[in-house]
């Protein structure tokens, strides 16, 4: 193998210019031609350089630099072209050409995997397109942040000037606190925005009426739904009642979690709701009075009979007097009992609450409405139950059932014009309550439901599904005062829709009644 001096040994080579028999214009030629390619060649890869130095944001600048090495290498080559016309540096001129090979090759086989994420570069048209639509975005985004400043701007607005108390409390470790409020607010509870904001419920309200709100505060946010409420307090003018509403608000990105409430004095509302069902009471009364005068005709009738059939058979055996007093001191006694309920039903004033059996009160209201329903082909029926005791007046929880029955009764005959072959029932239940100590009455009608439309204000004062002039829509709200001052509540649902059954089912909520110490020692004494 020949040496590196041998390869670089210039002893026995003779210059190129011999081939070209050092004919001038051939040797100028060559010498021109090589060192224009040649300084054209080293010149590209300046502008290359220049050029990834500068931009240094420009992709795969490391190719940039490959090409201009290989460039450099190129005209290197020509160079050596001239210098071999004179000098038979043949060696040097192979290893320029070596070193020019290597290049070469390095640079095509590193761009080839660069071809296809070249091609996939955007064009130029593709570019403009998308700068164009970041320019619409940019411009969406700031008309959007503008609108948003205008709505902030307007519920600002609306928050500052509502009449209703309006608050914005935040949940923190160690309770509630109000974090921004109204001038409302700040009127209602006659304190300055700075001394309420950043207080606590305790801070404000008594103590049961702050547990109370903070009670709710907690269950809006463990349940993260609206709370609707309302409470009373009693103040130097008497009673008030609040009207309250709560929404929980989406936790801030640091996990902090508020509640939007606002608080209304609905005191004069409800002493006017009170007073058109006071009215509805008293309409009440007269409607029946005509059916307690309709009962109270045969046990008279009855009580004449036998006391005329007594009268002539004084002198017979003891036993018939004996029974025929029986049976006049049995219907003076329904009779007593009659007009003991008109009396009731008639009785102005707050009653005076006692323990009574509800299942009694709730029977006697079924067979009200059986009697007076007869005509109507109405099957009214009363499932078996156990003794409810409650505390109220038996007067006013039966006159809550018979509103309850006389709208179930309603409904069940607008439902027949309608379909002939329907069927008309009405189920009435007495059970325990779902919550521990409650008993729930419930009114089951096959009357088809309660539209869709008036739904939401069922249980509002004169909102009736009824024909014009068939009815004052007061029926129910009377009904949920009664439940109210019983402590308990009205609900409501249908049931059985899509089914020939359909229909709504009303269900009186109310807590059962503690003995008393009386009654404790009555229920001992027979247990002794």
């Amino acid at each position: 193998m020949p040496s590196l001096a041998a390869l670089f040994d210039t002893e026995a080579l003779a210059p190129h210019g011999v081939c070209l028999l050092w004919r001038p214009e051939l040797l100028w030629l060559h010498v021109i031609s090589d060192a224009l390619t040649g300084l054209a060649y080293w010149s590209i890869p300046v502008v290359l350089l220049v050029i990834a130095l500068r931009r240094r944001d420009l992709m795969y600048p490391w190719a940039i630099e490959l090409f201009a090495l290989f460039i450099l290498a190129c005209g290197a080559t020509h160079f050596m072209g001239i210098w071999t016309l004179w000098n038979p540096d043949y060696g040097l001129q192979g290893a320029v050409k070596a070193v020019t090979a290597l290049v070469s090759v390095a640079t095509a086989i590193a761009l080839w995997p660069l071809l296809p994420r070249v091609l996939a570069w955007p064009s130029s048209a593709a570019l403009a397109e998308a700068n164009a639509r970041l320019t619409r975005e940019v411009a969406e985004r700031r008309e959007a942040e503008q609108r948003a400043l205008s709505s902030e701007a307007r519920l600002a607005g609306f928050f500052e000037h509502l009449g209703d108390a309006l608050f914005v409390v935040r949940a923190a470790s160690g309770g509630f606190a109000f974090e921004t409020v109204n001038p409302a607010f700040c009127r209602m509870f006659g304190a300055a925005r700075d001394a309420i904001e950043g207080a606590g419920p305790a801070q404000l309200l008594a103590p049961e009426p702050a547990a109370e709100l903070e009670r709710e505060f907690a269950a809006c946010l463990a349940d993260g739904r609206t709370r609707d409420w309302e409470s009373t307090t009693a103040g130097p003018e008497g009673q008030r009642h609040w009207h309250t509403v709560l929404v929980p608000l989406p936790a801030d990105a640091d996990g902090t979690v508020r509640l939007l409430g606002s608080l209304r004095d609905v005191t004069e509302l409800r002493r006017l709701q009170a007073d058109l069902v006071e009215t509805a009471r008293r309409a009440t009364i007269g409607a029946m009075c005509a059916g307690v005068a309709h009962e109270m005709s045969q046990p008279v009738n009855i009580i004449g009979l036998w006391a005329d059939r007594a009268r002539a058979t004084l002198d017979a055996a003891a036993a018939r007097p004996r029974r025929a007093m029986e049976v006049v001191l049995d219907q003076t006694r329904r009779l007593g009992a009659l007009l003991e309920r008109m009396r009731e039903l008639a009785r102005d004033g707050a009653p005076d609450a006692e323990p009574f059996d509800a299942a009694t009160a709730v029977s006697a209201a079924v067979e009200v409405a059986r009697r007076a329903w007869a005509l109507d082909r109405i099957e009214v029926t009363l499932e078996p139950h156990a003794e409810a005791p409650v505390r109220g007046r038996p007067a006013q929880l039966e006159q809550a059932v018979l509103h309850l029955l006389e709208n179930a009764r309603d409904a069940v005959l607008t439902r027949r014009r309608r379909e002939p072959e329907a069927p008309a029932r009405i189920a009435v239940s007495i059970a325990a309550g779902a919550t521990p100590g409650s008993v729930t009455i419930a009114v089951r009608d096959t009357g088809g439901g309660v539209p869709t439309a008036i739904a939401p204000r069922m249980l509002e004062p004169f909102v009736t599904s009824k024909d014009p002039g068939q009815g004052t829509g007061l029926g129910l709200p009377l009904a949920v005062g009664i439940a109210r001052g019983m402590g308990g509540r009205l609900a409501w649902a249908n049931w059985a829709e899509g089914r020939p059954e359909a229909g709504a089912v009303f269900r009186l909520i109310l807590p059962l009644a503690e003995p008393g110490p009386a009654a404790a020692a009555t229920a001992a004494g027979q247990a002794a």
